[in-house]
């Protein structure tokens, strides 16, 4: 089997086919739909519109690819569905990267454009893999496409945006780790900031080979790499990744997202435009000293929202039935996305499988293992009963003449959770917070500053008339405590007040807490603190 090249930016790939495969002749047709995506659509000779269309939606394309593909592929299947007689199309997107902002416009243009062309197919089916996962989840909730028949995800990122969390965790804990390491730096200081290109990425290898050895291994035997690292090497990298739940052999891979990908996702202009979504306010990594050093984050409830919003599904898939299947090692879009997916989507119109692999990587299945999951597919909506894992694998046996080519394993045990630090288990937070109803006054009881170990009690006078800004009133000091807690953080360089646990007075047994987000700023050359938003701790 050919497998994932372990670069920063991979992209899906099967083998090459190795089956006797009589292909079929085909028009292709290739162009650009309103949205500015680039499409390619393949027909056999001789197809009618009762022979059914696949759409294929690709995976990420990183940040050095500025512009879309302009011809893009139609997928590790392409040879097998068109010989069995489906159209075949698929979108470049508008967007690179984390492109689930627009797919799904782009993919209702390019099935108007196939329509256009060729007719109204009386049968739908969707495949995806990796990004194209959530790419195809988007395609079934828009509802801009005609009722879709069935969908293959192939290491699909089902759960969506929340996959980002786990690379913004990572880089807090390796910072935290690595950041008073000689050289060891990461090219930008802040998460949002995208590195300089060429010496960025020769900064992010070389903060790599200071801090936790060379990577990647692939220069070296792993074990050369390993009996080289001096003892405090070994020691750093085996603490990020017993805080991170990386494996080592993605760790390169997951670092990279998180250092060249998050910045490219906040700032596109098409994306977040700016929006940090991100934040670990209240975020224990289950080290003291870890969470001490850990450069820690606030974002406005509104960015957390764009993010989620695109894209985190909802299991709204109207009557589509899905074969999902997923390799268990894979460490850049965790197994346990197939977790997420099962809880929202009702089991009758869902398979799940796993293969188990001997070696990590995302997306490494045989062809035959492919082909069991889209042919167990097709039959399931061409009226056979639903197929389970078990089924799967006995397909692919049935295919193949050798059955260590067929890994799925109906008894494969997914871990509990995909997020390795859950923001809805935020600890709680200390001091007593609140906001006088009667009075309009605030008053803070333990406010830190990033990078300051002081303790504040903070007071807050209420706007005067025809004003927006809380004064300050009164500021009180106290020593700090040594310990990390949750607690009202004021960062200087957005001058953002985080207020966790702010509670209405007079309080009832029915009063919520709310977490409140404000900025200090002027008016009409009167400084203060504006309130920006705020948000229920109901969980």
């Amino acid at each position: 089997m050919k497998r994932l090249s372990q670069a920063i930016l991979p992209a899906f790939s099967f083998a090459l086919l190795c089956a006797q495969v009589a292909f079929a002749q085909v028009t292709e047709t290739m162009g650009q739909t309103e949205s500015g995506a680039y499409y390619t659509i393949a027909v056999p000779d001789g197809w009618q519109t009762d022979d059914g269309l696949v759409i294929w939606n690709h995976g990420y394309q990183g940040y050095t690819q500025t512009d879309p593909e302009p011809n893009p592929s139609l997928g590790p299947l392409e040879d097998f569905v068109l010989e069995q007689g489906y159209a075949l199309a698929a979108s470049s997107f508008s967007q690179t990267g984390w492109a689930v902002f627009s797919s799904h416009i782009d993919n209702h243009q390019l099935y108007q454009k196939f329509v256009e062309l060729n007719g109204t197919p009386a049968k739908l089916f969707i495949q995806g893999a990796s990004m194209g996962g959530i790419v195809s989840l988007r395609d079934l909730e828009a509802g801009l496409l005609p009722q879709v028949d069935g969908s293959l995800l192939m290491c699909g990122a089902v759960s969506g945006s929340d996959n980002w969390y786990n690379a913004f965790d990572l880089r807090m804990i390796y910072e935290a780790v690595c950041d008073q390491v000689s050289g060891a730096r990461l090219p930008a200081s802040n998460w949002y900031e995208q590195p300089l290109s060429g010496s960025g990425e020769v900064d992010f290898l070389d903060s790599l080979s200071k801090c936790v050895g060379i990577f990647p291994e692939q220069v070296l035997s792993a074990n050369l790499a390993d009996a080289i690292r001096s003892g405090s090497q070994t020691e750093r990298l085996l603490q990020i990744l017993q805080l991170s739940g990386v494996s080592k052999e993605f760790l390169l891979l997951d670092l990279g997202y998180a250092v060249f990908e998050i910045p490219n996702l906040v700032n596109h202009p098409g994306k977040l435009n700016g929006a940090r979504p991100f934040d670990n306010t209240g975020i224990d990594y289950g080290d003291e000293e870890i969470n001490l050093l850990v450069q820690r984050s606030a974002a406005l409830p509104s960015s957390r929202d764009l993010l989620l919003d695109n894209f985190t599904p909802t299991g709204n898939i109207a009557a589509s039935k899905i074969v999902s299947i997923h390799t268990s090692r894979d460490g850049l879009v965790k197994p346990e996305n197939q977790q997420v997916l099962s809880g929202l989507v009702n089991g009758n119109q869902l398979t799940t499988a796993v293969v188990v692999e001997s070696e990590p990587s995302h997306c490494s299945f045989s062809d035959e293992e492919g082909l069991a999951a889209w042919n167990s597919l097709r039959d399931w909506v061409g009226g056979e009963v639903q197929p389970s894992a078990a089924d799967l694998q006995q397909s692919c046996l049935d295919s193949s003449q050798d059955a260590d080519l067929c890994r799925f394993d109906s008894g494969y045990q997914l871990g509990d959770s995909l997020l390795e630090f859950s923001r809805s288990a935020s600890t709680a937070s200390i001091g007593s917070n609140t906001y006088d109803s009667d009075t309009g006054m605030v008053s803070i009881e333990s406010l830190r500053q990033t990078g300051d170990g002081t303790s504040y009690g903070v007071s807050l006078l209420p706007p005067a008339e025809d004003a927006s800004l809380f004064s300050i009133d009164e500021i009180a000091t106290s020593s700090g405590n040594s310990s990390w807690q949750h607690s009202a953080t004021f960062f200087p360089e957005d001058s953002l007040l985080y207020v966790p646990g702010m509670q209405i007075m007079p309080v009832t047994p029915e009063s919520e807490s709310f977490r409140v987000y404000m900025r200090y700023t002027s008016e009409n050359g009167v400084e203060g603190l504006q309130l920006l938003e705020y948000e229920s701790e109901l969980p």
